[in-house]
Parts: C-alpha cells; sequence; structure tokens
C-alpha cells in the first residue's frame, strides 16, 4: 500500500490511533495534494484534523494541508450545531408516526463521534412500504417537498420520477424542506423500505428490523437496536459498493462509511456482542453483506480483535466469489476487480478496472 494510503487510515482512527506509525509515515516523503485530496473526498477530513490535533502533531504538517483541514473541522462543527437542531425538530414530527419507523445513520451516529466529525446533509429513515402514502401526507403537513437539490436550488420531482424511484430503487424521491441553517440550507429525508437494490427483495428483513427499535436517539425518536443498526450499516454499504449504477457514478465506496462501521465496532465489540451478531446475521438471512463490509472494515483499519475474528468465522459464507465482486442488476452481469481491498478504495477510475465477468 502506498504510504500516502497508510496515512489516511491511521489518521481515521481517532483514539485508537497508533501516535508512533503516525509519526515514522509523516518523515517520509509525502504527496500531500493527493492525501488531501483523498480525505475530502471521503469526507473525512475533520476525523484527519482531529486526530493530528489530539496526537500534537499538527506543525509537522504542510501549513496549507493543515488550514485546509482546519477550515473542514470549523466548518463541519458549525454544521454539526445545525444538524443536531434538525433532529430535534424532527423528534415533534415523529409524535405523529402510528406505524413502526427508524433513523438510521448519522441520526444516531452524529451522537457518538466528536463535534465536527460526522454530518449530513440528510436524515434517513426506514419503515414498511405500505406505510409510505401516510408517511408522505405528514411530511407534506410539515411544508416537506418531494425533488431535489440542484446547484444550490430545490427542483420539484415529476410523478413519472416518484413512481420510477419506488419502483426501481427501494426508496422514495427525497423529501426536501428549506431550513437556512448555517451550513444547512435544505434538509433532506430520505424514506427507505428496502435494504437491496430491489423493493421486495427484502420486506421480511425490514419487519424484522422494525420490530425492535429503540428510542436511542431522543425520547421520541426511534432508531434500530445496536445489534441491528450495525447490520444495517453493513448492508447498506454492500449494496452502494457492489451495484454498478453506484461505481459509475462515483459513489460506490467511501471511507466514512468503514469509519462508521469501524467506530461502532470499538464502540460494541466483545464475545456477547459477537454471539448476537452471529445469531441475528443468520436469522435475517445476511451473512454475505456483512461479511464483505466487516471484514474489509478490519482490513482497512488492521482490526486486532479475538471476538471479531470470532464474529467473522460465524459468518463466513462457503463462497467468496462475491468479495471482488460488481453487479449490474439492469442487464445482469457481473464484473471483477483484481486487487487488493486496500487499494481499491483509493482508486478514483474504479469502472475502467472493472472486467465482465
Amino acid at each position: 500500500m502506498k504510504n500516502e494510503n497508510r496515512l489516511i487510515l491511521e489518521l481515521l482512527k481517532g483514539e485508537y490511533t497508533d501516535k508512533e506509525v503516525l509519526i515514522d509515515l509523516m518523515k517520509e516523503q509525502m504527496d500531500y495534494p493527493y492525501i488531501l485530496g483523498q480525505l475530502l473526498y471521503n469526507r473525512v477530513g475533520a476525523a484527519a484534523y482531529l486526530t493530528l490535533k489530539q496526537n500534537e502533531l499538527l506543525p509537522k504538517v504542510n501549513r496549507e494541508f493543515r488550514n485546509s483541514l482546519r477550515a473542514i473541522y470549523e466548518y463541519n462543527s458549525v454544521k454539526t450545531e445545525s444538524f443536531n437542531k434538525v433532529v430535534e425538530m424532527l423528534a415533534s414530527i415523529c409524535k405523529d408516526f402510528n406505524f413502526p419507523y427508524a433513523l438510521l445513520k448519522g441520526a444516531y451516529l452524529v451522537e457518538l463521534y466528536p463535534t465536527g466529525l460526522r454530518t449530513s446533509n440528510d436524515v434517513d429513515v426506514l419503515i414498511e412500504p405500505d406505510n409510505i402514502t401516510e408517511l408522505t401526507n405528514i411530511l407534506k403537513r410539515y411544508g416537506f417537498k418531494q425533488g431535489n437539490i440542484r446547484n444550490e436550488v430545490f427542483v420539484p420531482a415529476g410523478r413519472k420520477e416518484i413512481v420510477s424511484s419506488r419502483m426501481n430503487r427501494g426508496e422514495t424521491v427525497p423529501f426536501i424542506k428549506e431550513l437556512n441553517l448555517p451550513g444547512m440550507k435544505y434538509l433532506e429525508l430520505d424514506v427507505n423500505f428496502s435494504l437491496g437494490f430491489r423493493p421486495g427483495l427484502d420486506e421480511q428483513i425490514v419487519s424484522e428490523f422494525l420490530s425492535r427499535t429503540k428510542p436511542l436517539i431522543h425520547d421520541d425518536i426511534h432508531t434500530l437496536d445496536n445489534v441491528d443498526f450495525l447490520l444495517h450499516l453493513c448492508a447498506h454499504l454492500y449494496k452502494e459498493a457492489t451495484v454498478m449504477s453506484w461505481v459509475e457514478m462515483g459513489r460506490d465506496i467511501s471511507l466514512y462509511k468503514y469509519c462508521d462501521i469501524y467506530l461502532y465496532l470499538n464502540r460494541y465489540m466483545n464475545d456477547k456482542y459477537a454471539d448476537d451478531l452471529i445469531r441475528r446475521i443468520k436469522e435475517v438471512g445476511l451473512n454475505k453483506e456483512c461479511y464483505y463490509a466487516l471484514y474489509y472494515t478490519k482490513e482497512l483499519f488492521d482490526i486486532s480483535n479475538s471476538s471479531m475474528d470470532k464474529l467473522l468465522k460465524g459468518i463466513r459464507p462457503d463462497d467468496l466469489s462475491f468479495m471482488h465482486q460488481v453487479i449490474d442488476p439492469q442487464s445482469r452481469k457481473t464484473y471483477l476487480f483484481d486487487m487488493k481491498y486496500s487499494d481499491w478504495v483509493f482508486c478514483s477510475n474504479r469502472r475502467e478496472l472493472l472486467n465482465e465477468a
């Protein structure tokens, strides 16, 4: 692995970073413009800045590199305050939900990270397909409109786009509300009713997840319990990393998604949690998705943990050919990449490097 990539991954370990490893790497001749580009592209610049600051290593990096990371960190800190206000606003809206739901990913993770490290322009909510119409009516009463943000301007969605998204992507067209908060002009609410790339493929799993929600975020806001939350992170990462449409958009892999899993593993991982995960993963049939996400998180961050090893052994599928595959559901074609994953995640031309199986 390039020293630049090794440095990036070490910076993302946060409180688990080995300072001596950082110091040794920083003695090498580094391409800091490349490192800066990767950190910003993967939305982890603030995490790198805080790691350098906490290890008293900021003076040892290039001034422009340091100032760029600090600007991102300061901006993210302001944005985090706005995001927390959004979560409070959603608490009042969620009181009107008379059906099972769970807010996902950033809505809960923002509390686990130090301020400024985990931001988001959107909030994801998981519901069952039968409740889409009711949720739509509630959100419209609160001023949300369906559409997309293009060039900082809201563009309403047409009926064809709304129907197509529900039929083909397992999610609705985003619900948007203009807020004009610092760093957050719009709130985007993404409504998911599927974990896979086809709605209906995993409705039973969605129902299973929603039957065990907990008010972890706020007394009035539910999210998945601490086992299912990790399973959802893994399933979501796998879906985007292995589907061709996401590769073509350049949104298939982003290091912040692996950081989320890494943080969660460090927070909860022990033998009991590993046993709970093994049992739950087998119950809902997510062995492949979870093995992919957890194995590669372990590889990227060089995790040494016996409970983690126990977990991976307990969910390992017999056939591991999927670990280097990207699929195109529309053409039903399968594509392969032939390199170490720690190199693959840093490639800027992944689509060009795929070969049809």
